[in-house]
This record gives structure tokens, sequence and C-alpha cells, in this order.
């Protein structure tokens, strides 16, 4: 629902620039260095003008925190399997606030000194902002890929799901990220015009890690990467699904020594937990 509304929105965002933009050129070369700005500035009063910029950049900066918040979860997670140099200290969780500040400061730092790359000019940066679009869409894609080719009938599905038309419209995901990710690759410009600060870097800029990622996969990860570990217990599989009507009703209990696994019905499917007796 959120990416359907934002999808709305800024179709009809783009509309709007497209029906009100003045002049293109004029635009695109403003002073400002900032082709949104320049359009606003061309149709609205100043004091709007900063008004909406202000918001932009709230936005900006209140997307980056959520981006920090995704990137130090993944960190932590890859830590707490020991995929990284130092895992011990970026999975570390502290005991004051219940999060690993490790793992966000590692990922602060890195952001920040990636950021200094924009004094270095605009091919610089320019290639590490190219990289977003075509890293997202490969992310996505992969466990929809998974879910595809490799898991069929094992599957669970969860409370909301797309039921038979799962496969079909994961096909067409697919075959939308195979069409879009070598477009943005490409570079704007062909021929003469190709320049250095006109090149499209993201297959160098993504590619060259990924590539790296799967080198090191082949001679040496695979050997001991076992997968994900898990630390939550879970029937990993091997759910009943049962139906009843009262939530929370005990359906089984199986006494263990000192503890009990008890299995329970929420929402019509089985949940184990397992407790342990004082």
């Amino acid at each position: 629902m959120t990416s359907a509304i934002g999808g709305l929105v800024g179709w009809f965002l783009q509309l709007v620039v497209a029906y009100t933009v003045v002049d293109i050129t004029a635009v695109l070369e403003s002073d400002l260095g900032q082709p949104f700005a320049a359009f606003l500035n061309d149709i609205l009063p100043q004091r709007i003008v900063l008004a909406v910029l202000s918001l932009t950049i709230i936005a900006g900066f209140a997307m980056g925190q959520g981006c920090m918040i995704a990137a130090s979860r993944v960190t932590f997670a890859y830590a707490r399997d020991e995929c990284f140099p130092l895992s011990r200290y970026w999975g570390h969780v502290n005991t004051r606030t219940k999060t690993p500040v490790n793992a966000v400061w590692m990922n602060s730092a890195i952001g920040i000194l990636l950021l200094c790359l924009i004094f270095g000019g605009d091919l610089a940066i320019g290639a590490i902002f190219s990289i977003g679009a075509c890293a997202a869409f490969v992310s996505f894609t992969i466990p929809i890929a998974i879910r595809v080719f490799f898991v069929g009938d094992r599957f669970r599905r969860g409370p909301w799901n797309l039921g038979r038309f799962s496969i079909p419209i994961g096909i067409v995901g697919l075959l939308f990220v195979l069409m879009m990710v070598p477009i943005l690759c490409l570079p704007s410009v062909v021929g003469s015009n190709l320049d250095l600060a006109s090149m499209n870097w993201t297959a160098l800029v993504y590619g060259g890690p990924m590539l790296g990622v799967l080198v090191w996969w082949v001679v040496d990860a695979r050997k001991w990467f076992k997968g994900p570990k898990v630390n939550v217990e879970h029937l990993m599989g091997q759910e009943v699904e049962l139906q009843g009507e009262h939530v929370g009703e005990n359906v089984a209990a199986k006494a263990d020594g000192g503890a009990s696994s008890v299995l329970s019905v929420k929402d019509g499917v089985a949940v184990q937990s397992r407790n342990q007796a004082l």
C-alpha cells in the first residue's frame, strides 16, 4: 500500500512539473545547481519555495535515517553470522540500549566517508549515487527469484499472500528487473559526447564489489558459511495449520525433563513455544 500510494503521488507530481515548467534548459543549467529548486523558483513566490525546499531537506534527512537503520540491521545480521572481519565487535549488542551500536557507528562512518567524495566533483559522487536504483532492484529481486524458481511448494505463506497469482506476478517482476538493470547501467549520451563525466559507472562501482564477493564465495566462504544462525526457536517448516476459533487455545503439550513444549493456536495457525519449568 505504501509503494502504491507513493507511486501515484510521484506520478501526479511529475505531471504537475511537466505542465508547469517554464524553460527546461534554463532549469537544468541554472546557477543554483539544483534543477528542482530552479523549477520552484520559476513558478512560486520565494517564501513558498523556501518552505517546500525545507520540507524536502527534512524528508531527505528522514529517508537517510531510514536507510541507516536498514543498513545497520543488515550489518548486525551479517556480523551475527560471522561474515565480516571483527564480526564479534560489529555484532555486539549494547547492554544499555539493547541495540547494535557498533554496527550503527560503522555504517555512519562509511556513509560520512562516501559523502566526502562530493568534494571530489560530480564524477566521484555520481558514481556512488548511480548504484542506488540498480542495487535496490537486485536486492528486492533475489528473494522473489528464490520463491519462483527454487522454493516451489515448500514456500510458507504468511497471513497476507498473493495466492495462485504469486508465481505469475513474481515472474513479471523478474522480467521487469531484467529489463531495467541494463537500462540503469547505460550512459545518457553516446558517441563523441561520451566522456568520463557523462559515463554511467554503475556497472563498475556496483558490479566490481559483487564480482569480488562471488569470487570470495567460490574460493573461501562456501567452505565455512552454512547460512544464517537461528537464535529464536521455531518449527522451521514444521508448522501444522489448524483450524480453530479460540485464539490462544492450547491444543497439545509435551513434557521434556524440566521443560515443556506447548503448541497453541493463534489466528488459526499452530505456534510452538517452550516454557522452562521453575
